[in-house]
């Protein structure tokens, strides 16, 4: 991992911020191989992608579906470079990129069929409220699938932890606690083989 200032992934800005973008979209593209093999995406579900990044989940949703794909993203830097990464879909409202706080989305209830969140919660403040937030834009009947790096198991954590401001890491059987205490329906846990691949989904 490459040394950047310790907000960086919290919320990439700057020149610095786009590196790190870069860094992000090779991260969630290596745990989205694992995340498609744990959930179904009908090719008429309307997805939207959680602390985007710079996009790589977006595009590949893309392909898997006819209906938009949307992104949210704190950080303008974000936006941007998901705008610029799905600029033909962008064109052509199949996709929109939305810069807001993910506490407070400016999303109309049971909007989604499938919200996704690739190793972004760790910078999410009080899990069970966000999760709320989550919960209100997805369709009844639908998911909330959080995919991450590490199930909170890992002793390797500690090294990249302690130079990462603002980050929490998270078990599985936390993560299903809050989205129970959230008011998601049930919860299914996936974890990869041989490696600290998470993948929590919760149903509404």
């Amino acid at each position: 991992m490459e040394s950047y200032e310790p907000d960086q992934y919290m919320k990439p800005h700057g020149d610095e911020g786009i590196l790190v973008i870069e860094e992000m979209n090779d991260e969630h593209r290596y745990i989205g191989d694992f995340a498609l093999e744990c959930v179904d995406v009908d090719e008429k579900a309307k997805v939207i992608d959680l602390g985007c990044g710079g996009g790589v989940n977006i595009e590949r949703f893309l392909e898997l579906t006819k209906n938009n794909v949307d992104g949210l993203d704190y950080s303008d830097v974000a936006v941007a470079q998901s705008i610029k990464r799905n600029q033909n879909a962008v064109d052509n409202n199949k996709c929109n990129v939305i810069c807001a706080d993910v506490t407070d989305m400016p999303i109309e209830d049971d909007s989604y069929d499938l919200a996704t969140a690739f190793s972004t919660i760790f910078f999410w403040p009080n899990l069970t409220e966000t999760f709320k937030e989550v919960l209100r834009i997805v369709k009844p009947g639908g998911e909330f699938m959080i995919a991450q790096g590490t199930d909170g198991t890992n002793p390797l954590d500690e090294e990249w932890i302690d130079t990462i401001k603002g980050i929490n890491v998270y078990t599985a059987d936390e993560l299903e606690s809050y989205l129970l205490e959230a008011g998601f329906k049930s919860v299914e846990i996936f974890k990869k083989e041989g490696t600290y691949l998470l993948v929590v989904i919760g149903k509404k």
